[in-house]
């Protein structure tokens, strides 16, 4: 079951991720799905925490960060000023960076070159944000992709979470 819930938490990180592309690329779609993503990802995560007793204390973290999003999102706050942008790209990257950043989170992860590559993918996607915001030239190619690598790295990542090695 932790197994299970593990990959759904990272699965439906990597399609919020992907919501947060639409939407800063002002493309037209994933605004009805995006809601529901969040909250299977916000439910996703309290079944985990309640079957995970006592052995991940950092899930915390990610559960107040939802709660903040959640709340910003109810009463809209900040909605009309000039650096929501960068405060939404930044937690993002830093909610998805927690994810494949921490070693050992949710389960142990024995691919070797996975932290280094996380790290890069991550460090990409925060350059291509800063970026896109301040509108640089290529700054939407890198974007793209960027945001695609960080998808496809959250869902290998949370695949092959707990999985043991046979030598």
């Amino acid at each position: 079951m932790q197994k299970f819930l593990s990959t759904l938490i990272y699965g439906t990180l990597a399609v919020i991720v992907i919501i947060y592309l639409f939407s800063a690329m002002h493309w037209p779609g994933f605004q009805d799905v995006a809601l529901g993503i969040l909250w299977l990802h916000v439910g996703a995560y309290l079944i985990y925490s309640l079957t995970a007793k006592g052995q991940e204390p950092r899930i915390i973290y990610p559960l107040g960060a939802l709660t903040v999003v959640i709340l910003v999102n109810i009463f809209k706050l900040g909605a009309d000023t000039a650096w929501i942008a960068f405060a939404v790209h930044f937690f993002c990257v830093g909610y998805a960076a927690f994810h494949l950043l921490v070693k050992n989170y949710m389960g142990k992860n024995e691919i070797s070159f996975l932290p280094t590559l996380n790290a890069i993918v991550v460090g990409v996607y925060l350059l291509a944000g800063i970026m896109k915001i301040m509108h640089l030239e290529f700054a939407d190619v890198l974007f793209i992709g960027s945001s695609g690598a960080v998808a496809f790295m959250l869902l290998l990542t949370g695949a092959t979470k707990g999985l043991k090695r046979q030598k």
